[in-house]
């Protein structure tokens, strides 16, 4: 599928048909003109293979690197024109559970005047960017180098919406830490360590297609617009930051639920050994006075009232030791 957006005679328009996009790029008119591609099957059709070789003249390994996933990001200048790869996040449903295919690979060719987009799956903010360029072409068609950084924009953009939902997953894992820590809270944990590191992974390797462009003696980059790049570099590198900081956090958060399992664990045996120790006294004078033997007591008590002696001796002996236990702060 193909569209294209585009600003002929100080007026936008759009298009959807290969050959008349092929006519509208050979206008001597065309101001500047986006072409968005969205591969079926990983497939270009026979149209767009001749707009992108013969109309376009794109260097044949850049075509087929669209063609193929990059799975690093990539950025290459060729005389006329930089052909780049980028990768963001498109949050699906069942992200968490299957984060990789939501990270997408976005391909682009930026010239002096046009933009070629290529991906191989439907991204939404694609869509909605190329409705507000129609509907607000005064925004983001300023020039072909605003359109670019408002793809930038948009791509970066991905990074912050997948942290704000580890935020509030994190946040919830440490309210049930701190509460009620149970074994599926380990899982949990585990599953977002894996999520953060894929995205860090991910947006590891971007800083050099981000870094290129704020390069002064940038031949398809006005001196003017460097500003706007630069602004998308420090965006990136904040965002790459905060990465950081929550692989950090899951880190910090899988020690606290291993502590907090230790002191439960730790009271639970205080509270068996505490119930232990102060049975003990039972055990010993049951079991003393239970052999068939003559004790030295029968003549203070006598051989009937030796029980209630018994059962004295045990209860004074649990009373001593629980105020003993209280005063050492040990209950």
């Amino acid at each position: 599928m193909i569209k294209a957006i585009y600003l002929i005679n100080n007026k936008i328009k759009s298009e959807y048909d290969v050959i008349k996009i092929t006519e509208v790029y050979n206008n001597k008119n065309l101001n500047f003109i986006w072409i968005d591609i969205n591969l079926e099957n990983h497939e270009l059709s026979l149209e767009e293979t001749r707009l992108l070789y013969n109309s376009l003249k794109f260097h044949e390994m850049a075509i087929e690197d669209c063609l193929f996933p990059q799975y690093y990001p990539k950025i290459e200048e060729f005389t006329n024109y930089m052909f780049g790869a980028i990768h963001g996040i498109e949050l699906k449903p069942t992200y968490f559970n299957d984060f990789e295919d939501s990270i997408y690979e976005l391909n682009f060719f930026f010239g002096k005047n046009f933009i070629v987009t290529v991906h191989t799956e439907e991204l939404l903010f694609l869509e909605t960017l190329f409705e507000n360029t129609k509907v607000k072409p005064l925004i983001t068609a300023k020039s072909i180098e605003n359109m670019l950084y408002s793809i930038f924009n948009k791509v970066i953009y991905s990074y912050e919406l997948i942290l704000d939902k580890i935020d509030d997953k994190l946040e919830c894992l440490e309210e049930n830490i701190l509460t009620n820590p149970e074994s599926t809270t380990i899982e949990q944990i585990l599953n977002n360590k894996k999520v953060i590191f894929l995205l860090k992974k991910t947006a590891e390797s971007q800083q050099a297609v981000y870094t290129h462009f704020t390069r002064k003696n940038n031949n398809f980059i006005s001196k003017e617009s460097l500003v706007y790049f630069r602004d998308t570099y420090i965006q990136y590198s904040r965002v790459y930051q905060s990465i950081i900081m929550r692989s950090q956090m899951v880190v910090n958060l899988l020690d606290v639920y291993m502590s907090s399992v230790t002191l439960r664990l730790t009271e639970i045996m205080k509270l068996l050994t505490i119930i232990a120790t102060i049975v003990m006294p039972i055990l010993i004078v049951s079991g003393y006075y239970g052999m068939n033997l003559s004790f030295p007591e029968y003549i203070f008590f006598g051989k009937e009232n030796l029980w209630f002696f018994a059962v004295f001796l045990m209860l004074i002996t649990i009373i001593i030791m629980f105020i003993y236990f209280k005063r050492k702060k040990w209950l």
